[in-house]
Parts: C-alpha cells; sequence; structure tokens
C-alpha cells in the first residue's frame, strides 16, 4: 500500500506527538509511534502512560494500516527534501519505505499489537470549560512556574484544578511560593471536584497551545485531564496526591502598599540577582518615601538601586528570593504591578492592577 502525504502536516503533527514519548520505558511498545490510517483520516498517538497524545491528520484514501514507528521517524521527516512523502507499507513484516525527492529511507517498524489504545475520553456530566488558546496559554504561563520541581515532594509537582459552580480555581505552589488564579463563566455549572495536574505535562501543553488556532476544550474525565484542541486530543493522567488547603497562608490585610513599573522593576531585581548567591539568592527590598531600594551584598560584591513607586503604609525592609521575583515580573504582561508587605516577617504578595483574580505569594528569607 502506498500513502502520499504533506510533509510539513507531518512534521508538525510528528512533533506534537512525540512531546508523550518516555525518555526510558521497561515496555518496548511505547518507545515508538504509532500510526494509523484508516478511511478519511490518518491518527499518529504515543503515551507514557501518564500523558496521552494523539493528532488526527486529514487523508482522502481508503487504505487501511498500523505501524509503529521509532521515535527517529521525527528527525527523518524533519529533513526530508520534497514537499511530499510516499509513505510505502509492508503490513507483513513492518517494513517502512519512505521516498521524498531523490531520499528513500527503509524503516524496520513494529507490530503495533501491543500498543495501549489512545482513546478519547468524553467529559463527565458534560462539563467542558472552552477557552482561546492564546488566553488559555497565558493563564498558565503565569500560574505554571511556582510548580516544584523536587520529585520528593510529588503533590507539588502539579497545577490544581479546582472546579466549583461556576468558578475555576488554579493554584500552583513550591512551599516556598504560591500562585492563586480565579477563572469564571456565568454560563459554567461544575460539580465540585479537585484534579492535580502534573506540571510537566502541562509544560508540554503549552508548546502546542501556542501553536494552536483552535479553541482550548478541557474538561476531567476518567481520572484524566483532558485537553482537546481539534486535530489534537491531550490526556494528562492526574496525580494522586492530596493537595493542602491554602486558604489559611494569605493574609487580609497588609501593612505596606507599592505600585511600580513591571519592566524597571525586572530590570533593578535581574541586576541584582547577578550577585545574588545560591542557594536563597537573597536580595534586599526596602520600601521607604515612594522609593523602592533594591540591594544584594555577595562574596562577589555589592550592588544598590533605587526606584520611584506609589507607595501606602509603613516602612518595610525585608529579604526574598531574586529568582522568584523575576519569576512573576517575566511572567505577567502588564505595565504596572502592586506589590504588597506584610512585615518583615510576613509573605510578599504581587497583584495585578485591573486583575482582582490573580496573586502570587512570596515567602521572605529570615536573615540572621
Amino acid at each position: 500500500m502506498s500513502i502520499f502525504l504533506n510533509k510539513d502536516l507531518l512534521n508538525r503533527s510528528l512533533e506534537i506527538v512525540e512531546k508523550a514519548l518516555p525518555r526510558q520505558s521497561p515496555i518496548q511498545a511505547l518507545q515508538n509511534i504509532h500510526f494509523e490510517s484508516k478511511s478519511q483520516a490518518i491518527t499518529l498517538s504515543a503515551t507514557n502512560l501518564e500523558l496521552q497524545i494523539k493528532v488526527s491528520l486529514p487523508y482522502e484514501g481508503e487504505e487501511r494500516a498500523k505501524v509503529l514507528l521509532p521515535p527517529q521517524i521525527t528527525e527523518i521527516v524533519r529533513f526530508l527534501p520534497s514537499s511530499e512523502i510516499r509513505f510505502d507499507l509492508n503490513s507483513e513484516n513492518f517494513q517502512v519505505d519512505l521516498t521524498s525527492g531523490k531520499a528513500r529511507y527503509h524503516i524496520f517498524g513494529a507490530d503495533p499489537a501491543d500498543f495501549p489504545v489512545v482513546e478519547k475520553i468524553l467529559p463527565e456530566n458534560n462539563e467542558a470549560v472552552t477557552l482561546d488558546p492564546v488566553e488559555f496559554s497565558q493563564i498558565l504561563k503565569m500560574v505554571i512556574f511556582a510548580a516544584s520541581t523536587e520529585e520528593t515532594r510529588p503533590a507539588f509537582n502539579g497545577v490544581l484544578f479546582e472546579f466549583n459552580d461556576n468558578h475555576l480555581n488554579l493554584i500552583c505552589s513550591d512551599t516556598y511560593r504560591l500562585v492563586v488564579k480565579h477563572i469564571s463563566d456565568e454560563s459554567w455549572n461544575f460539580t465540585a471536584r479537585r484534579c492535580l495536574v502534573p506540571a510537566k505535562a502541562l509544560r508540554e501543553l503549552l508548546k502546542i497551545l501556542d501553536q494552536s488556532e483552535e479553541k482550548a476544550v478541557f474538561y476531567s474525565a476518567s481520572e484524566n485531564l483532558v485537553f482537546d484542541l481539534g486535530p489534537v486530543y491531550f490526556a494528562a493522567r492526574l496525580l494522586n496526591e492530596k493537595y493542602p488547603d491554602i486558604s489559611s497562608v494569605i493574609p487580609d490585610r497588609c501593612s505596606t502598599r507599592i505600585t511600580i513599573n513591571r519592566s524597571d522593576m525586572e530590570r533593578t531585581v535581574g541586576r541584582a540577582a547577578l550577585l545574588a548567591e545560591p542557594p536563597n539568592n537573597a536580595i534586599n527590598l526596602s520600601v521607604s518615601n515612594d522609593s523602592l531600594a533594591v540591594r544584594v551584598s555577595s562574596q562577589v560584591g555589592r550592588m544598590e538601586e533605587e526606584l520611584s513607586v506609589k507607595s501606602e503604609g509603613d516602612e518595610v525592609d525585608i529579604y526574598v528570593n531574586s529568582r522568584f521575583i523575576m519569576d512573576i515580573l517575566k511572567a505577567v504582561p502588564v505595565e504596572e504591578i502592586v506589590v504588597d508587605f506584610h512585615g518583615k516577617n510576613g509573605p510578599v504578595i504581587f497583584r495585578l492592577p485591573d486583575d482582582e483574580s490573580y496573586l502570587y505569594l512570596v515567602l521572605p528569607i529570615k536573615m540572621d
């Protein structure tokens, strides 16, 4: 059998699917990409049992075939010389010939019988959220950076999706900092539930969202959070961990509030971070008389810079992790940012002037 495919479309599809390939797996079949052609569609699938991705390509032929393709297929297709690829499969020994221009590859495929079928799961109670991919991508970028990468604290390796009535709360923390983002829509009517989604899966989703023109539809289904982007089906298996209640962590009132130009603060903190030493990357923030002083002192040297701010409340002097501050300043697309202080030993909370649904909390560093 012969199938003719557009190189660019196949290449983009393979680049999406390969995000679900495991780095290592005792199951040989999972290290491959599942290729299937059937009436009016070709599907490419991959899974590491925690993440499943399936991409559907339009196909006008009637040829039916299945084969497991080695992971190198993505690089092979990327470097083929012609815009059209001829795909010839021997269904008896699963060998594949790829022909493009004057280049021809003979690929040793494998029997797809042991590959777990990636089937689309429907939403529970027909409850689904639909968002613009650009909007949803920006929301995730404003949240996901606070997730922990330490495997010893698996609950904090995820982002909590908290559904309730017409509200969706996204919560993320590594125990040193916390992000909370509220989203609501009067048309939503959710059954109350919490879904802890692996942050590493969401980072892969971000790469897909940034290239997608389809609406982002996502929903909870059978221990997965599913994201349906038209031709792309993305299902992340939920973490089976208990997420702590964070309601008591956020103070009701602040003792000091400043409003500052976000870009100016990012540049100044970035300069201070050059001298900040690991592991805590400490810098000093001092608010007094409509001025924010940013200071750092280390074995390499000292630095001090002052910024003009609009301030309310008490003077404050506090130490914070410069990397934590840079993360929020890079993630939010605003001109000005509000920073609340809660005394020398209280948290620092970043807010957006025109968005009460978002906050970012950072614990201070206690210096001897």
